[in-house]
């Protein structure tokens, strides 16, 4: 499969043509062919990823956290405006059929980016060992954050395009594993197991990164850092079941920054401010105050992020009645910042009224519509929580949370009760857990805790999701049927395992002369 390796080697070029001209005697050209010298050049490629030209390199473009998790859901009085707006997927995943998700260009999908990156970390470690210059520490270190970047990537592809992590899963389809930068004949897909063995060997040698998230008092999420390892790391074992592990990693991980925005005190909306005309406007929301600058209300700082990586998707978050149901309306700040009763003058920057005539709601941090999915202090101390209750250390758990998270996110004005966490047992205590996790991460991680739950040895945690939707179209795009029938889709722990990932792009499969086998929705 031939692709993998072709687009390495346009974003080599690219990268070098970006970031790496103080290195080179002369600006390259695609085509040709520098050979990489220096291990300057290297740092550079791995740099280059924050650069415009590129900025795909930390996109998470995993359509499915945001459509099929059950805090989202699509009223069908906005179908006719997502048809318009040509966001077929948004349709799609609202009815839980991934399998039409195929047709996504894979210049737009998270396949794309992953393996970008992962040719990227390739290239620095094939090339570690014939560069000049670099003491033997700085060498240590950039291999590592090369181990770290695939070991990230092949985590997002496999919760991606493969079925959830289980014991009875791992002899399903993997997906195909490339650590070289050379041409290889055989890019099937392999097993579950296969990838996991990979993603825990290169994490293995990752972790004894040592670079710190903060330096000279800024937040350097750019970058590979120790943070991001063990904040992965937690993350990794969260999925994989082993919570001895995962409680370790996100103490660990919050032992390099474990200071979490307050929501009563770091987010300050202001009354007015200057529009790109430089007039002043009064402030309706937090939204109007980003609209021309794009820094939103909940930055990547204050998100108190380890790791950039921003999930993107064609449309805006839909928050289903679950999700609101979910909040205390009355007290969390989550819910007074980011909920919306009517978004369409406010999604896709702004265009939405050029394409829905009714109202429907959103759920917005970001002007533009994304979410910060990278690891995060506020992950690892949920993290941490639940391992704990699943240990059986569940009033602890709640403990926990009630002294270090809830303060930050409900209103310090808010009674004792509307802020402590309560359960009656470790079965209760996990279902809290989960719930507060869904309401910090309802369009990112929320879809990943679904995937777990319905696929691991507890079934008090299982989720059952129902939509009623219009009839999609079978062929061609895959758009409502506008007629009398509408249809109710059901996603369950029962469901056919492959539901619950996203179609491998058709263009790969057509590429590797069917070498890649697609997923097996039928």
């Amino acid at each position: 499969m031939k692709y993998i390796g072709k687009i390495g080697l346009t974003l080599l070029v690219t990268l070098i043509v970006s970031s790496c001209n103080d290195f080179l005697d002369e600006k390259p050209k695609k085509g040709d062919g520098i050979e990489l010298e220096t291990f300057e050049q290297l740092e550079a490629l791995l740099a280059a990823r924050m650069e415009p030209i590129d900025r795909t390199a930390i996109l998470d473009c995993n359509a499915a956290q945001r459509y099929m998790s059950d805090c989202y859901e699509m009223p069908m009085n906005i179908a006719m405006g997502m048809v318009a707006l040509a966001d077929y997927t948004a349709l799609e995943l609202n009815c839980f059929q991934p399998k039409y998700t195929a047709e996504i260009q894979s210049s737009n999908s998270l396949w794309l980016c992953a393996y970008k990156n992962i040719f990227m970390a390739n290239t620095v470690l094939a090339y570690l060992d014939k560069v000049t210059g670099g003491t033997s520490a700085q060498r240590a270190t950039l291999a590592q954050r090369a181990h770290f970047i695939r070991a990230y990537n092949y985590y997002e592809l496999v919760n991606c395009y493969c079925v959830p992590y289980c014991e009875a899963n791992l002899k399903e389809l993997g997906v195909p594993i490339n650590i070289s930068i050379e041409y290889n004949e055989n890019y099937s897909r392999g097993t579950l197991k296969d990838v996991y063995d990979l993603i825990e060997s290169e994490l293995a040698q990752a972790l004894p990164l040592s670079v710190p998230l903060i330096e000279g008092g800024e937040r350097k999420i750019w970058r590979e850092n120790s943070a991001a390892v063990n904040g992965f790391a937690a993350r990794l074992y969260l999925t994989m079941g082993d919570y001895a592990k995962a409680k370790d990693f996100a103490e660990k991980a919050l032992a390099c920054d474990g200071e979490l925005a307050d929501y009563n005190t770091d987010i300050e909306p202001v009354e007015e401010f200057e529009d790109g005309n430089g007039e002043l406007r009064t402030v309706t929301t937090w939204y109007d105050e980003s609209t021309f600058d794009m820094t939103g209300l909940l930055s990547g700082i204050n998100q108190k992020s380890y790791y950039r990586r921003y999930h993107f998707t064609d449309s805006w978050a839909i928050p289903s009645a679950k999700l609101q149901e979910a909040f205390d309306t009355d007290n969390d700040l989550r819910y007074k910042y980011f909920y919306y009763e009517e978004y369409i003058s406010l999604c896709i920057m702004g265009m939405g009224v050029e394409y829905f005539e009714d109202e429907a709601p959103g759920y917005s941090y970001y002007n533009g519509d994304d979410f910060d999915s990278g690891p995060c202090v506020s992950e690892m101390l949920l993290i941490k929580a639940e391992a704990m209750a699943r240990q059986g250390q569940w009033n602890d758990a709640l403990t926990y949370l009630n002294t270090n998270f809830r303060p930050y996110r409900i209103s310090s004005e808010a009674p004792a009760d509307a802020v402590n966490l309560t359960a009656a047992n470790r079965d209760e205590a996990i279902d809290v857990i989960l719930k507060e996790r869904m309401r910090e991460f309802p369009f990112t991680l929320r879809w990943h805790d679904i995937r777990r739950c319905n696929f691991n040895n507890d079934p008090n945690d299982d989720v059952t999701i129902t939509r009623r939707f219009y009839k999609l179209s079978s062929t061609g795009a895959h758009s409502p049927i506008f007629d009398d029938e509408t249809v109710e889709y059901t996603l369950t722990p029962k469901s056919n395992k492959y539901i619950y990932t996203m179609a491998i792009p058709s263009t790969e499969v057509t590429v590797s002369n069917g070498m890649i086998e697609q997923n097996k929705y039928e």
